[in-house]
C-alpha cells in the first residue's frame, strides 16, 4: 500500500428519497469501474465535520450529490474552493467542509461538486429512471475529472 495521496469520492444524500440517492449511486458506480485502490469511496448521508481529516488525505476530491434546481437529468460540474464558516454545525456544504479541512491543517487541493437533476425525491429505495441515467452520467463525468488530474 503507497503512502501517496489518492483521490477521494464522496457520493452523498438520502438513498431513501428516490433519486436523492443519485450521489450513492454515482460513487458506487465509480468505484466498480476504478482499479482497485485507486480511489477512497465513501457515500454518506450528508457532509459532516467527521469527513474533513480524510479530505486532507486526497490528492482530490470529487463530491457527488443530487439537485432539486437542476432540471431533471441534467449533469453540472463546478470547482469547489474553500470558503464560509464550519462552525456549530452538523451538516456542510462541499465548501465549507474544505474550509474545516484547511482549519485543521490541510493544504489546499483541488474539489469538484458534480451535481445530477433530480425528478423526484419521495420516499422510495430505488431511484427512477432518470435518477438511474443521470447517476451514470454523473459517475461519467467523475471519472473524467479523475483522469485529467492524474494526467496534469
Amino acid at each position: 500500500m503507497s503512502d501517496r495521496p489518492r483521490p477521494l469520492i464522496i457520493g452523498y444524500g438520502n438513498p431513501l428519497r428516490e433519486d436523492d440517492g443519485m450521489g450513492w449511486r454515482a460513487a458506487e458506480l465509480l468505484e466498480a469501474q476504478l482499479s482497485p485502490g485507486a480511489a477512497d469511496v465513501i457515500q454518506c448521508q450528508q457532509l459532516t465535520p467527521e469527513l474533513a481529516p480524510r479530505l486532507g488525505d486526497a490528492s482530490l476530491v470529487v463530491f457527488l450529490d443530487a439537485a432539486c434546481d437542476q432540471h431533471p437529468g441534467v449533469v453540472s460540474s463546478e470547482p469547489v474552493t474553500a470558503e464560509g464558516n464550519s462552525a456549530w454545525t452538523h451538516h456542510l456544504s462541499p465548501a465549507q467542509l474544505l474550509r474545516l479541512s484547511e482549519q485543521l491543517g490541510s493544504a489546499a487541493r483541488p474539489a469538484f461538486l458534480v451535481r445530477g437533476g433530480a425528478l423526484r425525491m419521495d420516499p422510495g429505495d430505488h431511484l427512477t429512471s432518470v435518477g438511474e441515467k443521470t447517476a451514470i452520467e454523473m459517475a461519467r463525468l467523475a471519472q473524467a475529472l479523475l483522469r485529467e488530474s492524474s494526467s496534469g
